[in-house]
């Protein structure tokens, strides 16, 4: 089949699809005690979900044993046969938060913010009244009162965004609620690289040259377009275009190979030799409040471990997403090495997503060309990291 490349505008989304009977991916744990067994069960799941939800391409990745092992399926580009390989880039979606995450971690351990500083303190220009009691910690957390999740597309440039902002009105007051938003996290990020005079696609760059992230992009350079992928909705080649915080919020895109890396740092901080980076990593995982059972990082999110399937499941509800009873942590709770750190990221034509679990030092990656359900991802991480021997 022949498909039209169309470029779309559509800013990540990481609303859930609803739930599906479970079965889909297979519910049964097999131990897996070597890399042989390891692979037999990666291609077996992963072509079974492929099959059942039409994904034309996926790049996986799984972290065991101090070793990275990245397994290939399907094409990442169906006209012309290009076949996915360790090095194809996705877009990650919402994975993108928790680089924007650890970036707002940094300006926190260099002083330039704190998280109870006033949003307006930050941008002087905000001086509508619902503003004046939300802080950093709540756009951070997703409590600031209900912000949308999508920015409108008539939001194109600074002073859009700040009438946006200035005319918005909360539906609850701040952190009370969990309603998950790009606008929240995305301003978050955004006010927290400018307290310190930089501009976010240069902080983004710093972070991954440090960590070594070479094929990690916000914008895919001429000399990369060849291992882009296309995602694919409804029969159409899709990409996402740019908006106004979708750098922030959900505008990256990278190879399995590199976010594996990324996961491999955020669950090894003490390898990273940067002391400011090293402890920006371990403070995006710390609790800054509480929704369900999800403990609210910088971009992550954290359940305690061990946890069942169900448990998992059920925050990818989009009942749950759309909003959610919470409470603030302040002062943040400490790391906990006993939980399962992840995220989940779509785009129009791609759907990702990253977990680890620290007390295991075991991890994965998956990242397709075609947006599924949220459920059915956790559903194969899980499988896969409770396998692990």
């Amino acid at each position: 089949m022949i498909f039209s490349r169309i470029r779309t505008a559509l800013l990540v989304c990481a609303l859930p699809f609803t739930l599906l009977p479970v079965g889909l991916v297979s519910a049964e744990t097999v131990a897996i005690k070597n890399e042989a067994t390891l692979k037999t069960q990666v291609s077996k799941q992963v072509s079974q979900l492929m099959q059942q939800q039409q994904i034309p391409g996926m790049a996986v990745a799984v972290i065991w044993q101090g070793k990275i092992y990245h397994y290939s399926f399907g094409q990442a580009d169906v006209a012309q046969q290009r076949a996915v390989t360790a090095d194809t880039l996705f877009e990650l979606g919402s994975i993108s938060k928790t680089f924007a995450g650890v970036i707002g971690a940094m300006a926190l351990e260099r002083g330039e913010i704190q998280l109870t500083d006033p949003v307006a303190k930050h941008w002087p220009l905000l001086t509508a009244p619902q503003w004046q009691q939300i802080n950093m910690q709540h756009l951070a957390t997703y409590t600031a009162g209900g912000l949308p999740l999508m920015m409108p597309n008539n939001i194109t440039d600074e002073a859009s965004l700040l009438s946006f902002y200035q005319q918005w009105q909360p539906q609850y007051k701040p952190g009370n609620q969990r309603v998950y938003a790009n606008s929240s996290i995305g301003l978050f990020a955004h006010l927290a690289v400018a307290a310190g005079n930089k501009p976010y696609a240069e902080q983004f760059s710093k972070l991954t040259t440090a960590l070594q992230l070479p094929h990690v992009y916000l914008q895919v350079p001429k000399t990369a377009e060849a291992q882009y992928a296309w995602g694919y909705n409804e029969g159409k080649a899709v990409r996402i275009g740019n908006g106004m915080l979708l750098d922030e919020a959900g505008g990256a895109k990278a190879s399995v190979r590199d976010l594996a890396k990324w996961v491999q740092a955020n669950m090894q901080p003490e390898q990273v030799t940067d002391k400011t980076l090293q402890a920006a990593l371990l403070r995006a995982q710390q609790q800054y409040a509480k929704a369900g059972l999800i403990y609210q990082g910088l971009g992550w999110e954290m359940l305690d471990y061990p946890l069942q399937l169900s448990s998992l499941k059920a925050m990818t509800d989009p009942s749950f997403v759309a909003g959610s009873s919470a409470s603030i942590i302040y002062p943040p709770a400490a790391v906990r090495s006993s939980s399962w750190v992840h995220k989940t990221g779509s785009t129009g034509g791609f759907g990702a997503y990253a977990a680890f679990i620290p007390s295991k030092q075991v991890g994965i990656v998956l990242l397709a060309n075609k947006r599924y359900p949220n459920a059915l991802r956790v559903e194969l991480a899980y499988e896969l990291l409770e396998g692990l021997q």
